[in-house]
């Protein structure tokens, strides 16, 4: 339970968008909410709409989009003309949005964004950058650049793990810090882990990779008859997806209902949670799977993975893409259940780090440093 500050500060949140369905959106409106209950005056801006809005619902601080249709792309000469004037105007709109503070924080919650934090006006402000992907993923992308290029000077970077700070520091920036991202809930009531689920949860898209998770689970699904992968939301494999099951004859043991309407009470009717990832940051469906009691398998995709899991301890890591070393995972935590009772006590003791009064302090030191 949040309690108010004495040295309220103006904060604002700068993303790349504030209405689309994911994890960095949750995230900017999870922090803008902590803030705001501390007693901090919160702004929080999206560069444009995302392409399928989705409904966060009544938030209690300023929210507001720099560009209500898309800027026009740079192609041809009209073209970067057009683009020109329209980035110019939506710059233009920012700065005056950071005039109407003396002082204050900004805080970029993605790479993108920065291009226009980058050209408005802060010079009366403290600027703080953020990445929500591991460097790796950062490094094979074209976001490199833009790092490289705006985040060198902002006064303090904060990535999602030491590993990540680190690698950062070898290629010379001087700036960085860590900064975990909040749960969204810690639930009294937890699973009791006898329900035949597996379950899932993300955008139904490449990175997420759910079609070796499928794989894995038809490994396994001939010892386990009574299981079923539940795998929630939506993105543009669904189809495919559903195909891939049949194929398997999984039609009836592999579920994608799309969106949950209430995940924590998904998550505490099953299991065990799969992670199946390409490639994370700091995986927060993870952390709320556990924080519900769940044991978990998981890719080692990133270092966020082991920043939350602890092999043998509260989950099983395996190998990135190792889809024999997923089904292995499932299979031990399918056929055992006191193993699964173990490890999901241990999970949801671990991850009380990221409870939000503890997320919480943590920024409010990352403010003081940055005012110093």
């Amino acid at each position: 339970m949040t309690t108010a500050t004495e040295d309220a500060r103006d904060v604002v949140l700068v993303a790349n968008n504030i209405d689309e369905l994911g994890g960095v959106q949750r995230v900017t409106h999870n922090l803008a909410t902590m803030l705001h209950e501390r007693g901090h005056r919160v702004t929080v801006v999206g560069v444009q709409h995302a392409s399928v809005v989705h409904d966060y619902g009544h938030r209690p601080y300023r929210s507001l989009v720099l560009n209500e249709t898309p800027e026009p792309k740079p192609t041809g000469r009209r073209g970067r003309q057009a683009y020109a004037r329209a980035h110019e105007a939506a710059v233009d709109r920012l700065s005056r949005v950071f005039a109407e503070v003396e002082s204050g924080i900004v805080v970029v919650m993605q790479v993108w964004s920065m291009n226009w934090v980058a050209e408005a006006d802060t010079s009366h402000l403290h600027v703080i950058g953020m990445s929500h992907e591991s460097f790796d993923a950062t490094l094979g992308s074209t976001r490199w650049e833009r790092v490289r290029r705006h985040y060198r000077d902002v006064d303090l970077l904060l990535l999602l793990t030491e590993r990540d700070a680190t690698r950062f520091e070898l290629e010379g920036f001087n700036n960085v810090g860590v900064m975990h991202n909040s749960l969204s809930f810690y639930p009294d009531d937890t699973s009791d882990v006898s329900a035949p689920v597996v379950v899932a949860a993300g955008r139904l898209a490449p990175e997420k990779g759910y079609d070796r998770l499928i794989e894995a689970f038809a490994r396994v699904s001939d010892d386990h008859p009574d299981w079923v992968l539940r795998i929630f939301g939506h993105g543009p494999l669904h189809g495919q997806l559903v195909q891939q099951a049949e194929r398997l004859g999984l039609a009836g043991q592999v579920e994608l209902p799309g969106l949950a309407r209430d995940i924590e009470a998904e998550l505490r009717a099953a299991s065990v949670f799969a992670l199946s990832s390409i490639h994370e940051g700091l995986p927060m469906a993870l952390a709320e799977a556990m924080a519900c009691g769940l044991p978990s398998v998981a890719f080692d995709c990133a270092p966020g993975v082991r920043e939350i899991v602890t092999d043998g301890v509260d989950g099983i890591v395996v190998p990135p893409r190792d889809v024999a070393g997923l089904a292995l995972g499932l299979d031990r935590l399918m056929a055992d259940i006191a193993l699964r009772r173990r490890y999901g006590e241990a999970a949801r003791a671990n991850v009380m780090r990221f409870a939000p009064d503890a997320v919480l302090r943590q920024w409010e030191d990352a403010f003081a440093l940055v005012e110093r």
